[in-house]
């Protein structure tokens, strides 16, 4: 696993320990980024293209599904 997976990885068990983030999802950014800094800074100190490239297509996967969940959302709703 790369320094990038092992980011995600971390990113994604962080934000597991939720359950809700309630009205004010932005809040938690702070917190959460406090605890991937480890991960953060490994990567940061030896990183390569491709781990950014993963980064990227990570970042883009959470907007679609953004997206995807707002639209099930709003299909509930009517």
């Amino acid at each position: 696993m790369n320094r990038a997976s092992r980011l995600i990885k971390v990113l994604d068990k962080a934000l597991n320990r939720y359950d809700s983030f309630g009205d004010n999802p932005d809040a938690f950014i702070d917190s959460v980024l406090t605890e991937i800094e480890e991960p953060l800074e490994r990567l940061r100190q030896k990183s390569k293209p491709e781990h950014w490239v993963e980064i990227y297509v990570e970042r883009d996967r959470a907007r679609i599904k953004q997206e995807v969940l707002n639209r099930v959302m709003a299909l509930g709703s009517e």
